[in-house]
């Protein structure tokens, strides 16, 4: 009964692990120390203890044991030299059990350093939970706006291994400048595993939607997940990192937000792809405006006090600036307005919005600006003559795309729909008699046939949408819309159609396999939405901004004839541009010149230019303008 008690306890002490052992080996080691200097006391001969103090044979018996070659020096009689043999092999025992015992100990913590479930000791760190092709997107926008920083710090949690993940960040993303990638692996839907990247000394976190079925649940999940790891200061008060999430159907978007709490901002990717899809296919050019906005190469968006316009008209603030473009005011309660009523006076509180290179190049111009008058146009009122356009392909946000269609299309357009997949449901739920609305027709057939497409009619529309299907392989959904994309250039080219085409795609990879040859013919993805998501990490207060820039109703960009605003030919500055939009109402964000509208990267679109820079404009030349929500300035 002993025997097994004693089995028992060295069982469970075995299973601890490597330190157990360490320390079964070290007592093991004391107690032949001590009976090395037990020997040394009662049987060793005169002249072989080293001393007559016990530490002396303490230390002797320890050498022993350590190294037993020292018994090689040994003289005395037989029982002493067996007992002195006897030890040594005790010795080389305990020290050949003990090399495999660290050596097999120091493999495991590297295999668990590999696998990556140490935690991470960071405070002002960025966290990411997800893993999914907008990671890279993601990363890359972190990666430029951390360049002004020295140590910042980026810790990814995910299901993959960890250095399946580095490996591929070396890939996609590159060198990281100044910012450190920390991988860690882990379910980032439980709170044990988020526990390890430290979410609550984060300053930011963002929840990336994953790839396979039911991505919003996973969201949901991973939100309150996080609320659940959540330490003081508690969710909502001042200090809690801010989180920012995306989820796919707009339905999902109020129970996100409600996991959530407080300093999440949830963005709908349905509502906003829908409307970035209408905007951009109603106006060439458009793509590459939100695009320098949302990214982190070009100038950005933010927002400051500015005490020495208080008491000055918004209005007045517009060519207060030369190197920046002032596009609305935040009051102090954080309040968010673009483009407010050009007469409203600016309170002490009150910051500015402003696009601008750096947080730090938001100044005031040293000299007053003088507004050349002879060159302002008088006010033009643009027609709206109808629009044909024409929708290729069905996905679960292609409803919402043609309701936006019907409420910013003029009197007398037209929305057509061919599809393959069936369509009685949405035509009875989009099509309404007397309602005033564009009329909108569907047809079911294959979209990748040739002759389908030349049937259309191409020729009578004015714009041309390409929808991704919604398919549970992104590659293949791709490889539909590539090859209906294909054909309907290839068609354009040979007919000559003037057509505006706008296409979507699934997996942001490929997205170079079709990169646009013209301004007109881009692609729309998700990547813009792992743009805005990386944009709101780094300025919570920008989720306002993109609400009124992408929501249903407020603000809106166009572009429009630069005739409209400014004599074309006569020698001008951007401070009269800005005049002339202000008269109208509306801020003059940039310019796109038509004889650089065929080059990428900005195809002519220039955001923000230095308004002190003489500019000769011709006829094919643009304004771009933030104005209120028309919902018709196509």
């Amino acid at each position: 009964m002993l025997l097994q008690r004693l089995r028992y306890r060295f069982d469970n002490v075995m299973a601890r692990g490597t330190p157990a052992l360490i320390g079964v080996l070290a007592v093991a080691c004391c107690v032949l120390v001590v009976l090395n200097a037990v020997l040394l006391l009662l049987l060793a001969p005169a002249g072989v203890s080293a001393g007559d103090g016990g530490g002396s044979r303490l230390w002797s018996g320890f050498l022993r044991v350590i190294s037993p070659a020292v018994i090689a020096r040994d003289q005395g009689s037989a029982p002493f030299l067996a007992v002195a043999a006897l030890m040594a092999f005790g010795g080389i025992f305990l020290m050949s059990t003990l090399i495999p015992v660290i050596s097999a100990g120091l493999q495991n913590q590297l295999a668990r350093l590999r696998r990556g479930r140490s935690a991470v000791v960071e405070s002002g760190h960025t966290v990411v939970l997800g893993w999914s092709p907008h990671v890279h997107a993601v990363l890359s926008e972190l990666v430029e706006a951390n360049r002004n920083q020295r140590r910042a710090c980026v810790t990814i949690l995910a299901e993959q291994d960890r250095p399946e993940m580095e490996a591929a960040i070396r890939e996609r993303v590159g060198h990281t400048a100044t910012t450190r990638v920390v991988c860690r692996t882990g379910d980032p839907t439980d709170p044990v595993d988020i526990a390890i990247v430290n979410p609550s000394g984060a300053r930011s976190i963002i929840v990336i939607p994953p790839e396979g079925d039911d991505p919003d649940i996973a969201v949901v999940k991973s939100l309150l997940a996080v609320g659940s790891c959540q330490e003081s200061p508690g969710r909502g008060e001042v200090g809690a990192p801010v989180i920012v999430a995306a989820v796919q159907e707009a339905q999902n978007l109020s129970v996100a937000r409600l996991a959530g709490g407080p300093t999440c901002h949830v963005i709908s990717a349905q509502g906003f792809i829908s409307r970035l899809m209408v905007q951009m296919s109603l106006q060439c050019g458009l793509s590459a405006v939100y695009t320098g906005l949302l990214d982190f190469e070009g100038d950005e968006i933010y927002m400051q006090p500015q005490p020495e316009l208080v008491g000055r008209t918004f209005g007045e603030t517009l060519t207060a600036y030369r190197t920046s473009c002032v596009i609305g005011l935040m009051d102090a309660s954080g309040r968010v307005r673009l483009n407010p009523r050009h007469d409203t006076v600016l309170r002490a509180q009150d910051q500015i919005v402003a696009i601008s290179e750096d947080d730090d190049t938001v100044l005031l111009s040293e000299t007053v600006p003088v507004v050349d008058e002879t060159v302002i146009s008088p006010p033009d009122v643009p027609e709206r003559p109808g629009r044909q356009v024409l929708m290729v392909g069905w996905s679960r946000h292609a409803p919402d795309i043609v309701r936006q269609l019907r409420t910013q299309l003029p009197a007398g357009s037209r929305v057509d729909v061919i599809a393959d997949t069936d369509l009685s449901g949405p035509e009875k739920l989009l099509t309404g008699a007397g309602d005033g609305l564009p009329e909108v027709s569907f047809r079911r057939a294959d979209t990748t046939r040739r002759d389908v497409l030349e049937s259309a009619g191409l020729g009578a529309y004015d714009h041309v949408m390409v929808i991704c299907p919604n398919e549970r392989d992104p590659r293949a959904s791709d490889a539909r819309t590539l090859t209906t994309l294909l054909k309907l250039r290839d068609l354009a080219a040979r007919h000559s159609y003037g057509f505006s085409l706008a296409t979507e795609i699934a997996d942001d990879r490929n997205r170079a396999l079709v990169r646009a040859a013209k301004a007109d013919d881009f692609i729309v993805s998700s990547e813009l939405v792992s743009l805005c998501l990386a944009q709101l990490s780094e300025n919570p207060h920008l989720g306002q901004v993109f609400d009124e820039l992408f929501g249903p109703q407020g603000v809106q960009i166009s572009l429009r004839p630069m005739a409209g605003y400014v004599r074309t030919g006569a020698d001008t500055d951007f401070y009269s541009v800005t005049a002339a939009a202000a008269r109208c109402g509306e801020v003059a964000l940039g310019h796109r010149i038509h004889s650089r509208a065929q080059l990428p990267p900005d195809y002519g679109v220039l955001i923000n230019p230095d308004k002190a820079q003489r500019v000769r404009y011709t006829t094919g030349d643009q304004i771009i303008i933030l104005s209120a929500g028309t919902h018709g300035d196509v």
